[in-house]
């Protein structure tokens, strides 16, 4: 039996980087994971999506070219290629970790863990395969995986999950999206670029329910526009097979037919170790932890979706350096320094078409906390660097307290959200104030002017807003 001093189950972002982390520290850990490390995000989720997002984005600008003094002919989508490229991207990433890991020599177990027991120095874990190892110290970093419907069952060939999707290398001619959520959307976006005829079904009164409702608004027209059919405030009570479609009777009474339908309800922790004396505290099939991310257990540590804490990759991964941190506080006698993690100001991401990103409180959120508050907001459609790529749908908002002008919410739909919302989380985990905008210089022409001229808004001195 091989003993180490941490043991890691779960190979996706939080779990290979703390591996990484650890072994940096000089700390023995090793790494279980029973497919390929990198997990859900670098395999079928982040990144392969990701790849998909941008040839999307490329064939929509493709078909605008005109408008950009190009005439392009015989303009054809080939999507065995779209597949293909996606495809090597993800073998790239994931052999350049596993490369990561034979350099610093840090073990990887391909094997998936199934009990673990209580023994006198620490854990004895078993796997499929028989390996026993044992280690003072856990992090368990199992993930999530998709939810399904009572009665409707994912079969990956005509109800598919995100997992599914990302498989099919021919395009659908239609596609029924179940789940107006942040994956629904993104795939509802990424197949009606494509071409393929998308309508999304949500059970709650809006699309990407836990954004800003203004931004959600504005998403759903973004969406119609394009082609995209949405339907809210109904759910699918049941899907069949018609013919070569899928009839799908919804709580209206209605019922829509689409080639495939993607289910994309939600994630469920997986948390299906067999612990022999106890398992870890926690409800609805998530672990608890508290701040430095240990569980009730001594010596066991839980981080990521398996959390079911703003379930994102980036979320685990700073996750699993705190749990390092503190580990290394114990074995190496060393100060604890991490400082706590606010949730709330955790950046999310929507890679649709446009693009919708957030940190910190909506603007729903911030006045039922502060009942005062002040909203700056800045179009795209006023910015010079928008308008010149020819994207200048959306804008910037961000919210502050009336009493101090304190950041404490920023939302962007528009261009390079994503990007532009890192901005936003710097602002304000900082606890910078809407005066911040007089100590700083953003360059010109950039989006980035957006975030000044919003800050500016926030005392009525915008410049450029009409």
């Amino acid at each position: 039996m091989s003993n180490y001093q941490v043991l890691i189950i779960g190979g996706g972002p939080g779990g290979y980087e703390t591996a990484i982390r650890l072994n940096q520290y000089g700390i023995a850990c090793a790494l279980l994971e029973q497919q390929r490390v990198g997990g859900v995000c670098l395999n079928v989720g982040c990144i392969p999506t990701k790849a998909l997002v941008k040839s999307a984005e490329l064939w929509n600008e493709m078909k605008e070219a005109d408008s950009f003094g190009f005439t392009v002919p015989n303009l054809n989508l080939d999507y065995s290629k779209v597949f293909e490229r996606k495809e090597k991207i993800v073998g790239q990433l994931v052999s350049g970790v596993e490369f990561l890991f034979r350099k610093r020599k840090i073990p990887v177990f391909l094997e998936k863990a199934v009990s673990v027991a209580r023994q006198d120095n620490g854990y004895l874990l078993r796997t499929d395969a028989g390996t026993e190892l044992g280690a003072q110290y856990l992090i368990i970093a199992t993930g999530s995986q998709p939810r399904s419907l009572p009665g409707i069952q994912i079969d990956e060939q005509n109800i598919l999950s995100s997992t599914g999707i990302l498989k099919l290398q021919t395009l659908p001619r239609s596609l029924a999206v179940v789940g107006g959520g942040v994956i629904g959307c993104e795939f509802a976006s990424i197949m009606n670029s494509f071409g393929v005829q998308t309508q999304i079904i949500e059970f709650l009164p809006r699309i990407v329910a836990l954004e800003d409702e203004e931004i959600s608004r504005r998403l759903t027209l973004a969406l119609k526009k394009s082609g995209i059919a949405v339907k809210t405030n109904v759910g699918v009570q049941s899907v069949r097979q018609a013919g070569e479609e899928q009839e799908l009777l919804l709580s209206d009474g209605s019922v829509v037919t689409a080639e495939k339908v993607l289910l994309s309800v939600g994630r469920a922790p997986v948390n299906n170790l067999d612990w022999q004396g106890g398992s870890p505290a926690g409800e609805r099939g998530a672990i608890s932890i508290d701040g430095m991310m240990r569980t009730d257990l001594p010596g066991v540590y839980a981080i990521g979706d398996v959390t079911a804490k703003m379930p994102l990759a980036h979320t685990a991964s700073k996750q699993g350096m705190i749990a390092a941190e503190h580990i290394r506080s114990l074995i190496q006698n060393t100060d604890f320094h991490c400082p706590g993690l606010e949730y709330q100001n955790i950046p999310r991401c929507t890679f649709t078409f446009p693009e919708v990103a957030s940190v910190g409180l909506s603007e729903a959120e911030a006045k039922e906390k502060y009942t005062r508050i002040k909203v700056g907001k800045f179009p795209f459609s006023a910015n010079g660097k928008a308008l010149a790529m020819g994207n200048s749908f959306g804008f910037v908002k961000i919210i502050a307290r009336e009493e101090d002008s304190r950041l404490v919410g920023m939302h962007v739909i528009g261009p390079h959200a994503a990007e532009l919302i890192a901005q936003g989380s710097i602002l304000i985990s900082s606890g910078a104030t809407a005066e911040v905008a007089e100590k700083l210089v953003f360059a010109h022409p950039t989006l980035s002017e957006t975030v000044k001229e919003a800050l500016e808004d926030i005392r009525d001195l915008s410049i450029n807003k009409i």
